[in-house]
C-alpha cells in the first residue's frame, strides 16, 4: 500500500487532471522518507470520505498475506512430495489407514516381510526419475522467499519468486500426472530386468506419452532415467528399423534440452542408423563425432572398427581399408578381423582389380590370425564372396577351411609362398597386389583335383543350409554346373527344404518352382519309358508362377524328383491346409511311377489327424499298408488318433476304428515282422511320449486288463517302465472308474475330475499305491536289499511290478473276481494283443488282495 502511495505522489503530476487516485493517505510520503530515527513509529490512517471516521491501517498487510500464502503452498508441496516418496503402501498412507484394523495388520506384516526378503532391491523414486538438481533449486527459492521479510520494493525479485512458484507447481503437476506415474513404475520394473521385451515396449509407450502430454517433461526427467530408457531401446528383440527410430528420437530430445550423449550412446546411435538402412546418415554422424571422441580417448577401438564397417557397407572399401590397416599398424594386439567386411566390400565391386584386392586382404588376414583363424572367420569371408558372385575365390576359401590342419600344402598362403619362392614365415606386410598379379589369381585359387567331386560341394552346401544361408547353397549348385559336376538329387531336396523353412513368399516360390521342375523331369522320364507299351499322352504339371527372380540353375536340366521330393512338398502343402495341391501331388506321384513310402503315408495321416477325420485316416492307413510297410512314426500317428477316439469327452469318433487292444496287436504284429536290425532301430526310436500315449489310450478305454498287459509288454519289447507320469495316468483311470457313473454325458466328463468326490478317490488310490511301494520295499529288505542298491534295470522292473499289483487289486475288487478268473482275464487280454506267453508277473497274495 505504501509503495502505491509513494508511486502516486511521484507520478501524480504526469497524470491527467481528470483522473485522480482512488484512495489518498493522510500522511506526507516525502517527509516520512527523509526524517525519523530508528525508533520512530509512523501510523497510517485511511479516511473513506471527507468528514468520515479515520481507520487505522497496516501498510505491510498485503506482504504478510502474500508470505503466508507462499508458506502454505510450500508446506503443501513438501507434504505431497513426502507422500510420493513414501509410496502408496506406507504405514501412515491414506490407503493403509483406510483399511480395517485386522486387514491393516496383515498388510503391514506382509510389507515388512517383503522388505526383509528383498533388502538389496533397487527402488527408483520420483526424485530419481525427475531432476534432483532442479528440485533443490526450487526448494532454495521457496526457503528464500519464506524468509524474505523486506525488499518488497524490488519488483523484479518479486516476479522471480512468482516464477519460481509457477515452476514448482509445474513440477508438481509433472510428478503427479498419471502418465508420469506410469513412466516411473515402468522404470522401476525394468530396472530389475532389462531383457524384458514387453517392459521395454511399455516404458517407451509411457515415455512418448509423457513427452506429449506432460509440460516440461524433458527438462524435469533425470539423466539416470534417460539412460535407462536408452538401454531399454538398445537391447531386446525389437526390429532394426524400430530401434533406429527410437534412438533418433532420444538423440533429438537430449539435444533439445542441452544434454550430451555418452560415448557408448553415440556408438550405439550410429550403429542403429546403419542397421536401419541409413548408412549415409550414419557416416555423417561418424564424421561429425570424430573430433569429440578423439579428445575423449575412450572406446576409440570400437569407434574405428565401426567406421570400417560403415565405409565397407557404403561400397567404399579403399577408405575402409586405409582405416583398418592404420588401425592395425598403431597397435599389433588389435584384432585383424576388422578386415573381413573390407574383403566382402571389395568382392562386391566389379572388375579383376577389385577381386585381386579382396584376395590380397584375405591372405593378409590369414597371416595376421595364423592358427587363430576359426571356422566362423572362413564362413564369413566365403559366404560374403559367394553372395557377391565371386564363386572362384569363395570356393578357394572353403577349400582352405577343409584343409586346415590336414593338408597344409594346398593352403592358400602356402601356394602364395611357393609361387613367390618365399622361405620362412610370411609377413602380412609383404603381401601386396603386385605380387598377387604377378603370380596370377587363378593359380592361387585353383581347386585341387581331389576336391573336384560332388561330395566336396555337398559338404559345403550342407554347412550353408545348416547356417540358414540357403541362397548361398543354391549358388554352390550353380558353381557345380559351371565346373561340370552334376549335383545329386539329395542336394536339391536339401535346398527345397531349406527354402520352405525360411517361410517367406520369395523362398517358398523358389522351392516350389524347383520341386515341380524336378517332378516334371521325373514324369517325362516315366512317359518316355512307357509310351510304347502304354501309349499314354505326355503329362505336363501345372504350377502357379510369379515374376520373382529365381536362380540360374533352375533354367538348367535338373535331376528327376525322388519320393523325398514329393514328401517335402506334401509336408509343405499339408501344413498350409492346401487339400487341392495335396490331391494333385498324389496324382502326380502316380504319373511319375513312384511308389510312396512310409514317410509319405505318415504326412497324409497327420494331415487327416489335424482335421480330426478319424474315418478317413483309418481308411487311408488300411489302403496303403497293404502295399507299403509302416514304420514306428505311422503307429505314433495312429495312437495320437486313438486318443481322440477313446476320449469320451471329445466329439471325434468312428465305429470302424480299432479298439486299443486291436491297435496294439497291429503294432506288435508289425514289430515281429521286422528284421533283428529293424527291431533294434525301432527300439532306439521308441520314445517316452509314445509310451505315455499308449498307456493313456488304454486308460481312456477303461481297459484295466489291457493296461496291465501293455505295461508288461512295453517293458519286455521296448524297455520302457512306468514313472510318475504313468502312475498319474493310471491313478486317474482308477479314480474315474469309482467316481463316474456309466451313463455320464460327454459334456460332463471333464468337469467330474474336479469334484470333491473325484479328488477323494484320487487321494485314496494314491495312498494305496504308496502302501504297495512300501510293501515291495519291505520285501526287498527281507532279502537283504535296499531300493537304492538296485541297478537302473532292476529299479524299472520294480516299478512295473508295483503298477501291476495295483491294477490286479483294482481288477479283483471291481468285478469281485477270484484270483483264477483275474488271471484268465489277463490271459485273454494278452491273446487279443498278440503277446501270448508274456510273463505277467505273480498273482496277488492274501495281504495285497485286502488292501482295497
Amino acid at each position: 500500500m505504501l509503495r502505491q502511495a509513494v508511486r502516486g505522489a511521484r507520478w501524480f503530476q504526469h497524470v491527467r487532471p481528470s483522473i485522480a487516485p482512488r484512495r489518498a493517505f493522510a500522511a506526507i510520503a516525502p517527509r516520512y522518507l527523509d526524517f525519523g530515527g530508528p525508533n520512530d513509529k509512523v501510523t497510517f490512517y485511511d479516511q473513506d470520505a471527507p468528514g468520515g471516521k479515520k481507520k487505522l491501517i497496516d501498510p505491510e498487510a498485503e506482504d504478510k498475506e502474500e508470505r503466508e500464502e507462499i508458506e502454505n503452498e510450500l508446506t503443501k508441496l513438501r507434504r505431497e512430495l513426502k507422500e510420493l516418496e513414501e509410496g502408496p503402501f506406507s504405514p501412515n498412507g491414506a490407503f493403509i489407514q483406510s483399511m480395517p484394523e485386522e486387514d491393516r495388520k496383515i498388510a503391514l506384516e506382509a510389507l515388512r516381510q517383503y522388505d526383509e526378503e528383498n533388502p538389496s532391491e533397487l527402488h527408483l523414486t520420483l526424485d530419481d526419475v525427475f531432476d534432483q538438481e532442479f528440485d533443490d533449486m526450487l526448494r532454495e527459492e521457496f526457503e528464500d522467499l519464506a524468509m524474505e521479510q523486506e525488499n518488497w520494493q524490488d519488483e523484479a525479485r518479486k516476479q522471480h519468486k512468482l516464477d519460481a512458484i509457477r515452476s514448482a507447481q509445474a513440477l508438481r503437476r509433472a510428478k503427479t500426472h498419471p502418465y508420469a506415474i506410469k513412466f516411473g513404475d515402468s522404470l522401476r520394473r525394468l530396472q530389475q530386468n532389462l531383457s524384458d521385451e514387453k517392459g521395454n515396449q511399455e516404458l517407451w509407450k509411457w515415455y512418448r506419452r509423457c513427452k506429449e502430454a506432460v509440460p516440461g517433461f524433458l527438462t524435469t526427467v533425470s539423466k539416470e532415467a534417460i539412460d535407462l530408457v536408452w538401454k531399454s531401446q538398445t537391447t531386446g528383440d525389437s526390429g532394426k528399423i524400430t530401434r533406429s527410430t527410437h534412438l533418433q528420437t532420444l538423440v533429438k530430445d537430449s539435444t533439445s534440452v542441452g544434454r550430451s550423449l555418452t560415448t557408448p550412446q553415440i556408438l550405439s546411435y550410429i550403429t542403429a542408423l546403419h542397421d536401419g538402412g541409413a548408412t549415409n546418415q550414419a557416416l555423417e554422424q561418424w564424421e561429425a563425432y570424430q573430433a569429440e571422441l578423439s579428445e575423449k580417448k575412450e572406446d576409440l577401438e570400437e569407434y574405428w572398427k565401426l567406421g570400417v564397417r560403415l565405409f565397407a557397407a557404403e561400397d567404399n572399401p579403399q577408405r575402409a581399408q586405409d582405416i583398418a590397416l592404420a588401425f592395425l599398424a598403431n597397435d599389433p594386439s588389435r584384432q585383424p578381423r576388422v578386415l573381413i567386411p573390407v574383403i566382402t566390400a571389395w568382392g562386391r565391386l566389379p572388375g579383376k582389380e577389385a577381386e585381386v584386392k579382396a584376395w590380397t586382404l584375405y591372405l593378409q588376414l590369414k597371416t595376421f590370425l595364423g592358427t587363430e583363424m576359426t571356422m566362423q572367420d572362413y564362413d564369413q569371408v566365403s559366404i560374403g564372396l559367394l553372395t557377391a558372385g565371386r564363386l572362384d575365390t569363395a570356393v578357394a576359401i572353403f577349400k582352405d577351411m577343409m584343409v586346415t590342419g590336414q593338408d597344409t600344402a594346398n593352403d592358400s598362403t602356402a601356394l602364395y609362398k611357393a609361387a613367390l619362392g618365399v622361405a620362412g614365415n610370411l609377413h602380412a606386410s609383404s603381401i601386396d597386389e603386385h605380387a598377387v598379379n604377378k603370380v596370377s589369381l587363378s593359380a592361387l585359387t585353383v581347386l585341387p583335383r581331389q576336391f573336384q567331386n560332388r561330395f566336396f560341394y555337398a559338404s559345403w552346401m550342407k554347412k550353408l543350409i545348416g547356417m540358414g544361408e540357403v541362397d548361398s547353397a543354391a549358388l554352390v549348385i550353380e558353381l557345380m554346373y559351371e565346373r561340370g559336376v552334376k549335383p545329386d538329387i539329395k542336394h536339391l531336396n536339401g535346398i527345397i527344404g531349406g527354402w520352405l523353412r525360411e517361410g517367406n513368399a520369395g523362398a517358398r516360390d523358389k522351392a516350389e518352382r524347383l520341386g515341380w521342375a524336378m517332378i516334371q523331369r521325373r514324369i517325362d522320364a516315366a512317359w518316355k519309358r512307357f509310351q510304347i507299351t502304354a501309349k499314354a499322352p505326355q503329362v505336363q504339371v501345372t504350377h502357379q508362377e510369379n515374376n520373382s527372380r529365381i536362380p540360374k540353375f533352375l533354367q538348367r536340366e535338373v535331376p528327376s524328383a525322388s519320393i523325398e521330393t514329393f514328401s517335402i512338398l506334401l509336408l509343405h502343402y499339408t501344413r498350409r491346409g492346401d487339400d487341392d495341391m495335396v490331391k494333385y501331388l498324389i496324382k502326380c506321384l502316380s504319373d511319375a511311377q513312384i511308389q510312396p513310402n512310409s514317410y509319405f503315408i505318415n504326412h497324409l495321416l497327420y494331415a487327416e489327424l489335424r482335421k480330426q477325420d478319424i474315418r478317413s485316416l483309418w481308411s487311408k492307413f488300411q489302403a496303403m499298408s497293404s502295399t507299403i510297410r509302416p514304420d514306428l512314426e505311422t503307429y505314433a500317428c495312429l495312437w495320437d488318433c486313438a486318443k481322440l477316439q477313446y476320449d469320451r469327452g471329445r466329439t471325434a469318433f468312428d465305429s470302424g476304428f480299432p479298439t486299443a487292444r486291436q491297435l496294439y496287436a497291429y503294432m506288435i504284429r508289425w514289430h515281429s515282422q521286422l528284421s533283428p536290425r529293424g527291431q533294434k532301430t525301432a527300439k532306439a526310436q521308441f520314445s517316452k511320449d509314445l509310451y505315455d500315449q499308449i498307456v493313456r489310450c488304454f486308460c481312456l478305454s477303461k481297459d484295466i486288463p489291457g493296461t496291465l498287459v501293455a505295461l508288461h509288454s512295453l517293458w519286455a519289447v521296448f524297455g520302457y517302465a512306468p514313472d510318475d507320469i504313468t502312475a498319474r495316468l493310471i491313478v486317474l483311470q482308477i479314480a474315474r472308474l469309482a467316481g463316474v457313473p456309466t451313463n455320464t454325458p460327454k459334456r460332463r466328463l471333464r468337469r467330474l475330475s474336479s469334484t470333491p468326490r473325484s479328488k477323494e478317490n484320487i487321494g485314496q488310490v494314491s495312498r494305496l499305491l504308496d502302501m504297495l511301494g512300501e510293501r515291495k520295499a519291505a520285501a526287498l529288505q527281507v532279502h537283504g536289499l535296499k531300493l537304492d542298491q538296485l541297478d537302473p534295470h532292476e529299479k524299472r522292473q520294480h516299478q512295473v511290478e508295483i503298477m501291476a499289483s495295483l491294477l490286479r487289486i483294482v481288477l479283483s475288487r471291481t468285478d469281485e473276481l477270484d484270483p483264477i478268473r483275474v488271471e484268465e482275464k489277463l490271459a485273454q487280454a494278452a491273446t487279443d494283443m498278440q503277446v501270448e506267453g508274456l510273463d505277467l508277473g505273480s498273482p496277488l497274495g492274501v495281504d495285497d488282495s485286502q488292501l482295497l
